[in-house]
């Protein structure tokens, strides 16, 4: 067993984990899914544009009008942005198995980096118009009626901060997929 030949021909060799068709399947729930978050965001941002377009219709006061315009301006920008950057790319056909890895795992380095950010832009729009309003509805309320807005205010921050909190768990979720293709593609290379 002194020979280098022999001792490389008689060394155990990996199985490949996935096929090309197996990641190509992964591939595509993986793509069919972010579409389907995509969808849900972009309606619930719609239904909060109309409750709050709504709120802005009504109210005659200045400050609320801009708070209302804030955080209308704020969906509209986590809209555009979800759009731009958290949109699934189109995974060709033509791809052989490492290629196929590298595609997934720059869609889920992608898709992960979305929801790192999540405080900066979706969540941080929204905050300055919130303040405002919330802000305004403390100052405002007669102060036997203060716990009110108060509340409110604890109820969206728990909210938010529970958003923030289920992101970050997904993109941990979406590096541990990484890790595990990380080590598929070194072992097919």
């Amino acid at each position: 067993m002194d020979d280098p030949r022999k001792i490389w021909q008689n060394q155990e060799v990996e199985e490949m984990k996935l096929s090309v068709e197996e990641l190509r399947a992964k591939a595509a729930k993986f793509q069919s899914r972010i579409r389907w978050r995509n969808v849900r965001e972009q309606v619930a941002a719609l239904i909060v544009v109309v409750l709050i377009g709504r709120f802005l219709w009504e109210t005659h006061v200045t400050v609320e009008r801009i708070g209302f315009a804030l955080v209308i301006a704020g969906a509209v920008y986590y809209v555009w942005h979800l759009r731009k950057w958290g949109a699934p790319k189109f995974l060709p056909a033509d791809m052989g198995r490492a290629d196929c890895i590298k595609f997934y795992r720059g869609e889920l380095e992608r898709q992960r980096d979305l929801l790192r950010s999540v405080w900066k832009w979706a969540i941080g729009p929204l905050i300055p118009g919130l303040l405002l309003i919330f802000t305004y509805s403390i100052a405002a309320a007669p102060s036997a009626e203060r716990w009110r807005p108060i509340i409110s205010v604890t109820v969206s921050s728990a909210i938010i901060v529970v958003i923030g909190w289920m992101n970050q768990r997904a993109a941990r979720r979406l590096d541990a997929r990484i890790t595990e293709l990380n080590r598929d593609l070194t072992s097919c290379l």
